[in-house]
């Protein structure tokens, strides 16, 4: 995977479930431990999905100062006030907006959803200037990132934006921290700016932290030197020379005329002063717009330093918390029977979960892969025929880079598109995980568009016989009703605790087979079977119609399968499995498309997103991923060739990283109707419930902490650790 970091997002929701489910261990020192690893991980994936310009240099070099020049903000703005020594210890996003004509802040913060239950979610929130410039220095615990929003002045878009970080300091063991936060926006941003002055290139001891910033942070990075606090000099051309020489030579530049990489800059005053600022802020603005993105080299430490995070702070972090965990919960008692049967379930849940993810993303990477290469074929010949070459370079002699960079990104989808359906080939996929195990032996598309659905899902052979499944097994069924939706004092005779135990462990199967019944039947999960995205309510009456009819002409082997994906979610149907019900298996996924919406079954399962079936929806989605992922391609090479190689990569990025964070969440989602079915059949107290959702917790971010730094060493990507981390 060419784009390790698109895993960011589903380990950070998993870190946040992490934080709400620790909560009941009431340990301020596991939050303290943890919470520098989430901010660190979240700045890791805002940076990854903007392009950011670092502005960085040691303590009251006039970092502050040189963004209140560029916005031209009056010395004594509340937002981003002066400070002499140690000030902002948190990196603040300094976003343009066409919204705004004078500052405002905000703060992205790390806040409880639901009290009762500790789920914990990312939100921004405005705050007033006392309150930011807390933030911004560290007062705040719950602060991720400040953002201040400023008019739009030198960029263009909104995913353009400045980074204003703490001072540069020699790393202690008071100070690691928000150093170590400080350093990885360094060398995760996209560009940076190093701000010094007269005074700080004249200093011993500042320059010794200068060769400590080019020695690691600056040592694959081109910045832009800024030396601040000029004004004196605005109309001595020979002066300001001389300084930049000595910025040139204190920061090594190197390159074709290094001192074109050098900008002098002021404060206020007047006459010649005031012009001198004038033209700074003009001159440091377009370089601002002109500067390149990042190359191979840097990304490669930007990396370096993710996997650092990874493999140490992460990793000494879940110690801590497991070890905690497991002092917290030697002390809890409860019914021991219930208890070792509701863990007997879900462990047998755990570990055929994770085999079949195993397999699940082993299959993924196989049919993407494939798809890629032959896009990539269709691809090389359209950039022959319409992008390279003397011809192509003059027919597009007046074009603009948006208009070259949007031709190419048509053509990109269009490669894409043009090969076999990638839901088709997923379909297939699951049908080989799935066979014998859950669905039929072997099933097949080769039968054509003219097949009805059922008889390429393989559930009626040849000669329209049904086909035996264990998914239309009314005993697993039977099972599958004992385990889920049976209550504590209930007379039930259908399944023994051994049966229940197999049942769990056949269960991921089983949802994986429902999921792929529905990618053959897209409607069945409120997704179009045209444009493979959700559709709005309004069009569920005609498309509900539609499978209803696919599933009577077969109605003998459609019996078994409406039965089967109504004990996959949980609900009671009608004893014929007769295909009416299917109105009632989409109220009870959120979606009702009538009177159905207002019986039982829609109050039982809440919101599309928190059901099996939501979750089988999410999964099978995929109309708008390929043009999402060309709208968050960060260009590391012009080149045309290298530029759609890269789309088309990220491409195949994105459907993967789509597919392992769907089975994720279809499965956490499985198991929690698992575990909500267990406690009521046993009437489980409290207690039983945190602990598990806590070892839960746990288990799903070491689960994508593997999976991340698997991703990153499988790249090529990454360097070996800083030889200086631990300084």
């Amino acid at each position: 995977m060419q784009t390790p970091e698109l895993l960011l997002s589903t380990l950070n929701q998993a870190l946040r479930e992490l934080r709400g489910a620790a909560r009941v261990l009431e340990n301020d020192a596991i939050d303290a431990q943890l919470l520098p690893v989430i901010r660190c991980l979240t700045l890791a994936e805002i940076m990854n999905n903007r392009w950011l310009i670092a502005v960085g240099g040691t303590q009251s070099a006039g970092k502050t100062t040189l963004v209140r020049t560029l916005y031209n903000l009056a010395d004594n703005d509340p937002w981003l006030p002066a400070n002499e020594g140690r000030g902002e210890t948190l990196p603040i996003l300094i976003q343009e907006s066409a919204d705004h004509d004078s500052p405002k802040g905000y703060a992205m913060v790390l806040r409880a959803a639901d009290k009762d239950t500790n789920q914990f979610v990312t939100a921004e929130v405005p705050l007033e200037a006392a309150e930011f410039v807390r933030a911004c220095r560290g007062q705040m615990a719950e602060v991720l990132l400040p953002v201040l929003r400023v008019p739009r002045s030198h960029f263009e878009h909104n995913g353009q934006a400045l980074l204003l970080l703490p001072g540069y300091e020699k790393r202690t063991t008071d100070n690691g921290v928000w150093q170590d936060l400080m350093r990885q926006a360094l060398v995760g941003a996209a560009g940076c700016v190093i701000v010094t002055d007269s005074t700080r290139l004249a200093n011993q001891g500042q320059q010794d932290i200068v060769k400590d910033m080019l020695a690691n942070e600056l040592r694959t990075v081109r910045p832009l030197i800024v030396i601040a606090k000029t004004e004196a000099f605005g109309g001595n051309e020979a002066k300001l020379d001389e300084l930049r020489e000595s910025a040139v030579a204190a920061f090594e530049l190197k390159g074709e005329d290094p001192a074109a990489r050098v900008f002098c800059s002021g404060i206020g005053g007047s006459g010649t002063a005031t012009d001198h600022v004038h033209r700074s802020r003009q001159v440091i603005g377009a370089a601002l717009r002109d500067m390149s993105l990042a190359g191979t080299a840097s990304r490669q430490v930007q990396m370096a330093r993710l996997e650092q995070t990874l493999s140490v702070d992460l990793a000494d972090a879940l110690r801590e918390l497991r070890t905690h965990a497991t002092l917290y919960f030697r002390q809890s008692g409860g019914e021991e029977g219930a208890q070792e049967t509701l863990k007997s379930c879900l462990d047998a849940f755990d570990d055929a979960c994770a085999s079949l993810r195993e397999q699940h993303q082993k299959m993924v990477k196989e049919i993407t892969g494939e798809h890629y290469g032959k896009a990539w074929r269709a691809m090389e010949g359209v950039l022959i025929r319409d992008h390279e070459g003397l011809r192509n370079k003059i027919a597009r002699t007046f074009d603009s880079v948006s208009e070259t960079q949007k031709k190419l990104e048509s053509d990109v989808l269009d490669a894409w598109h043009k090969q076999d359906a990638l839901l088709d080939q997923y379909t297939a996929g699951l049908g080989k995980l799935t066979a014998g195990d859950a669905g039929p032996e072997s099933s097949s598309l080769a039968l054509g568009s003219s097949a009805s659905p059922l008889q390429r899902l393989g559930y009626v052979d040849s000669k329209n016989e049904p086909v035996k499944t264990r998914f239309t097994d009314p005993k697993i069924q039977s099972n599958l009703h004992a385990l889920m939706r049976s209550r504590a004092g209930e007379v039930d005779a259908r399944a023994t605790n051994r049966d229940l135990e197999r049942t769990a462990r056949l269960l991921p199967v089983m949802v994986l087979e429902y999921t792929r019944i529905a990618s053959a039947l897209p409607q069945l999960v409120h997704v179009s079977e045209t444009t493979l995205a959700q559709m709005p309510k309004g069009d569920l009456a005609e498309s509900a119609g539609r499978v209803k009819e696919q599933f009577s002409e077969f109605a003998e082997t459609s019996r078994g399968i409406l039965k089967g994906i109504a004990a996959v979610l949980a609900v009671d149907v009608a004893a014929d499995g007769h295909a009416d019900i299917i109105d009632a298996l989409l109220s009870t996924i959120g979606v009702g498309t009538g009177a159905a919406a207002s019986g039982g079954a829609t109050t039982a399962a809440g919101a599309a997103g928190m059901t099996v079936g939501g979750a089988v929806a999410a999964a099978i989605a995929i109309g708008y991923l390929a043009h999402s992922a060309l709208q968050e391609v960060r260009r590391y090479d012009g080149q045309v060739r290298a530029l759609a190689n890269n789309m088309l990569q990220h491409t195949r990025d994105h459907h993967q990283v789509h597919f392992a964070a769907r089975y994720d969440e279809l499965m956490s989602t499985m198991r929690s109707h698992l575990k909500q079915g267990l406690r009521r059949r046993y009437a489980l107290d409290q207690r039983l419930m945190e602990q598990d959702r806590l070892q839960k917790a746990l288990a799903d971010v070491k689960v994508l902490q593997r999976d991340l730094l698997s991703q990153l060493a499988s790249s090529g990507q990454t360097l070996a650790l800083f030889d200086t981390a631990a300084a």
